[in-house]
């Protein structure tokens, strides 16, 4: 799912009529244990005492029929605490945690219990993005 942000961002910079902030280049992905909206809120992300940090998403297929996957597993960091049960991932322009403009998010097939020394990881081929929303 698109959030509002994300999709008024595309709109206004592929028909040129509102061009700031432009399209960003350089995409996060993240986690929640709660279900973000399309207004951009809703997301609960693990701490980042427990180990937790997006991870940048730098292995992206080209589109086909207006989808891109991950063509790389996507491997986060080591849990140095339990992130509690994660339900959707979330995409973001920011690395930090609680930064940054959330431009997408979806429910995980199966949700996760992420205790310690736990490493989450989303399979090659798994991530499915589009601009377009489900109908």
């Amino acid at each position: 799912m698109n959030t509002t942000y994300f999709l008024n961002c595309v709109a206004g910079n592929v028909f040129n009529s509102l061009t700031s902030p432009a399209l960003p280049t350089t995409y996060y992905i993240g986690l929640s244990s709660s279900t973000p909206n399309v207004g951009g809120g809703g997301v609960t992300e693990p701490s980042v005492d427990a180990g937790y940090a997006r991870v940048r998403l730098s292995s992206l297929s080209e589109p086909a029929d207006g989808v891109v996957t991950n063509e790389q597993a996507i491997n986060f960091n080591e849990s140095t605490a339990s992130w509690g049960t994660i339900t959707h991932f979330v995409i973001y322009d920011s690395p930090t945690a609680g930064e940054g403009n959330l431009l997408m998010y979806g429910t995980l097939s199966t949700p996760r219990s992420v205790e310690t020394a736990t490493i989450m990881t989303i399979k090659e081929k798994y991530l499915s993005l589009s601009v377009q929303n489900p109908a």
